[in-house]
């Protein structure tokens, strides 16, 4: 159907005249739990696997000026669904969510996920909840800011017989913890970091991105909520250099780097990317993919015109795109799982090679390098490199209460077993480089009510994660005292005209 037939039927559907009165008529409905309405918004859609909702919201609503709010291609929803393993997630957190298009295309694949969308636009909301609504998904909708952690309204959905439910929850929630998460937030914005945000979880120990640019505050985000993240982002941040980059390198955290094809994007000429991370990872070597001129397909799309008179919305204009065909989709996935190589398309590289470069990573650096294969470190150093990991994880130890650890989720039995004992691997290593692997001292658990002590574990080291909780601590103790002041200046106040008259003697 065309966007401008859509957009009639639309709000023909809504009963209202101006489609862009829309997010409000929608949030009543949404309130209501009008069925009927559901039905009918249904019976529109000629394929649920499509997000035509978002179709209406770009053209007529969108910000893209202040909120950079571009429409997301489907193929590329389907890329980083694919590159998180989707089919395999119990959870998935799409950040900065928009009207839920890449929810929609991850759904596809895995309808039984349960899915956490934030937005920060409250105009949005209605549609994207309207989206969830429809294909019966699981999961929250999340008003908040992603950057700052601030969260203002949520909205828990529950699988129905044929429409999810919707409860609005009196308190957002203040955690989220994911599988994975797909996102395509908006490009290159500044923004204001939170008050102490080097205390920040998220950028302890990466640092803060400037304030001129947040594209790595997205990205350290998702990875501080998902096991395995897969963003789209400007090319710009393969060219990025320092802290931050460096040290998502040298802690084995970026999976991949895909260059996309130009023109994939209706209504930008904006050059892409796809970036990839995983928490924990069983090689070093960085995929690096450029599908600029292989592995993608060209488009045309037919379009009428939406504004003016009948000489413009009778005509009908034609729009070539470059996108993703499942083949090409599942022979990326493909790459990045093996980290494959093939000629002047994809190539792994290693974190020296990165280094060299100065840690940049745009892959048309390092595809057109003669393959080799890696000759691999000293396995000295790299047990040495083990062992000094160890040691920083162990300068700082927890002791906790059982009772305490399960309430907080601790697996009690594997941190119990998990004392860096390598079995044979451990015996071969001793034979190969007269190496042994330190064992993990970092928790212990103890029956004792209510115990919960941080203790600083090394004679050598002293660990930054007390330091900032001494900070923490440091700051609350100034609180509770500047309040205790006062509380000491109005009963000092009260006391001495007491005394004074005789009312009250010693």
């Amino acid at each position: 159907m065309e966007l401008y037939e859509l957009t009639q039927a639309f709000t023909e559907l809504l009963k209202i005249e101006d489609v862009k009165k829309s997010p409000e008529r929608l949030m009543e409905i949404i309130q209501k739990g009008d069925e009927g309405f559901f039905d009918s918004l249904t019976a529109l859609h000629d394929d649920l696997t499509t997000d035509h909702l978002q179709l209406i919201f770009q053209y007529y609503m969108a910000d893209r000026k202040e909120k950079m709010q571009d429409y997301t291609p489907s193929c590329l929803g389907r890329l980083i669904a694919k590159l998180n393993h989707i089919e395999n997630a119990n959870s998935c957190y799409d950040m900065c969510a928009g009207s839920g298009s890449l929810t929609i295309q991850a759904w596809n694949i895995n309808p039984d996920c349960m899915f956490f969308c934030e937005e920060f636009d409250e105009r949005v909301i209605p549609f994207l909840l309207c989206n969830l609504i429809i294909r019966n998904i699981q999961g929250y909708v999340i008003h908040g800011d992603v950057l700052t952690k601030e969260r203002f309204k949520a909205w828990r959905l529950a699988k129905g017989k044929v429409y999810s439910t919707v409860f609005e929850l009196s308190e957002p929630p203040l955690e989220i913890k994911t599988d994975c998460c797909i996102s395509n937030p908006p490009y290159n914005i500044k923004w204001e970091p939170p008050v102490f945000a080097q205390l920040d979880s998220r950028f302890a120990e990466y640092g803060v991105p400037p304030k001129s640019n947040a594209n790595y505050a997205f990205v350290l985000n998702a990875l501080h909520i998902a096991e395995s993240s897969a963003l789209i982002l400007p090319n710009s941040i393969m060219e990025e250099r320092g802290e931050i980059v460096e040290q998502l390198i040298v802690n084995n955290k970026i999976d991949s780097v895909i260059i996309n094809p130009n023109k994939m994007f209706e209504a930008t000429d904006i050059s892409t990317c796809v970036l990839s991370l995983k928490k924990t990872r069983a090689t070093t070597a960085v995929e690096m993919v450029d599908c600029r001129n292989k592995n993608h397909t060209e488009s045309s799309r037919e379009q009428r015109g939406q504004f003016g008179g009948t000489s413009h919305t009778n005509r009908v204009y034609t729009k070539t795109v470059n996108e993703y065909s499942e083949n090409d989709i599942d022979k990326l996935v493909k790459l990045v799982d093996s980290k494959g190589c093939e000629s002047e398309l994809a190539k792994a590289i290693f974190p020296d090679a990165i280094k060299y470069n100065k840690y940049r990573l745009s892959p048309s650096m390092y595809i057109d390098i003669v393959f080799e294969e890696p000759e691999h470190r000293d396995y000295a150093a790299i047990v040495d490199d083990i062992n000094r990991v160890r040691r920083k994880q162990n300068a700082c130890k927890l002791v906790l209460n059982e009772t305490i650890a399960r309430q907080m989720g601790l697996d009690i039995e594997k941190y119990k077993s998990d004392n860096g004992e390598m079995g044979d691997t451990g015996q071969l290593i001793s034979k190969l480089c007269d190496r042994t692997f330190e064992k993990n001292d970092y928790i212990q658990f103890t029956k004792n009510k209510n115990e919960f002590i941080l203790k600083a574990n090394s004679k050598e080291d002293f660990p930054e994660l007390l330091l900032l909780a001494f900070k923490m601590w440091k700051q609350r103790v100034m609180m509770f005292n500047n309040e205790e002041n006062i509380l000491l200046a109005e009963l000092r106040d009260a006391l001495i005209p007491d005394l004074m008259s005789g009312k009250i003697e010693l």
